[in-house]
């Protein structure tokens, strides 16, 4: 099968096959709980990189959207062969993958698979730093009267937090990008936009808003880049009476620092690294929440061979991606 590969010897070499070997499946024992999917887009992320091939396989991608081709046996009754679904699963970006039952959900005709593929890890990851701040619970309860900042707001975890943000009604939603991508990030959610390139007014925001947000959403701190935006942001935060923290402050990375807390169950009050939890109710839910006001997840479509696998890692590595990057598999 043709897949996007890991080549040199720890992996970290981006490559191309036409004649990768199909993922085993054994739906009696092995995978019970997972289908075969035979995948229609795909789509990368950071952690596809950053990952040597010991840890997540020599074929790239977690997500997708695909047609089950064969379902393990206990995942009778929930998915069906020909269901179209989509989610986390593994070496996705390939022409055939496997995904455990509990990390896919139902598609519809009412998106495109590109669509679908494009959403699991950013939206999911999104969603639960919004939950964690407050700000989306299970029914997605209106927002009106709240307030959150965005950082690196122009990426697809960032557009992920100003389209849900907006689904839910959240008043006063502050985008932090360039000042070239700010006419995007008001047409996905932003009521405000902040330059982080020109300093004086990056400064003057952080000064004039101590204490004004319901939620941070961090989606640049130790991304590549050297930014660090954790201490200076929890001064956003809303506080009360007593000083003590109303606010959260959520993000996606850190230091190592704020990871040994994380890891070790010792984070400071109002101030969480999020572990993404994949699950098949906060899949339908992103969808629920972005039909509320038809926003589409923003995307790079490259070709599904050698040069566009190679050019679109080189586009993700730059940082300067808007939106995600997504292969359309299926012919």
């Amino acid at each position: 099968m043709r897949a996007a590969i890991r080549r040199g010897v720890l992996g970290y070499t981006v490559s191309f096959s036409n004649n990768q070997v199909m993922p085993a499946f054994d739906p009696e024992r092995k995978n019970i709980n997972d289908v075969f999917v035979k995948v229609n887009a795909a789509t990368i992320n950071p952690i596809d990189y950053k990952m040597p091939r010991a840890v997540l396989g020599p074929v790239y991608g977690h997500d997708f959207c695909g047609t089950i081709e064969k379902i393990g046996k206990d995942t009778a009754g929930e998915f069906q062969v020909g269901d179209v679904v989509f989610g986390i699963g593994t070496g996705s970006v390939a022409e055939y993958a496997v995904a455990n039952s509990g990390k896919i959900a139902k598609a519809s005709s009412t998106w495109k698979h590109s669509e679908y593929a494009a959403l699991p890890i950013a939206y999911m990851s999104t969603l639960q730093c919004l939950r964690k701040g407050g700000i989306i619970d299970k029914e997605g309860s209106n927002q009106d009267g709240k307030s959150v900042l965005v950082i690196g707001a122009s990426g697809g975890c960032g557009i992920a937090g100003l389209q849900l943000c907006k689904a839910v009604g959240v008043s006063r939603i502050v985008a932090i990008c360039s000042g070239k991508n700010s006419q995007l990030v008001r047409s996905m959610g932003a009521n405000e936009v902040i330059d982080y390139t020109k300093e004086s007014e990056l400064a003057s925001f952080f000064a004039e808003n101590a204490g004004k947000f319901d939620c941070v959403l961090d989606a640049a701190t130790h991304s590549g880049g050297g930014e660090d935006y954790w201490d200076t942001s929890v001064a956003l935060l809303k506080r009360d009476e007593n000083n003590k923290l109303l606010g959260h402050f959520t993000a996606l990375n850190g230091p190592a620092t704020k990871w040994t807390r994380a890891l070790s169950g010792y984070e400071k009050p109002n101030e969480s690294i999020i572990m993404m939890d994949s699950n098949t109710a906060d899949l339908e839910q992103v969808l629920s929440l972005l039909d509320r006001t038809g926003a589409r997840p923003l995307m790079n479509t490259m070709p599904f061979d050698e040069t566009g696998v190679v050019e679109a890692f080189k586009l993700l590595k730059s940082r300067r991606v808007k939106g995600k990057i997504v292969f359309e598999i299926a012919n």
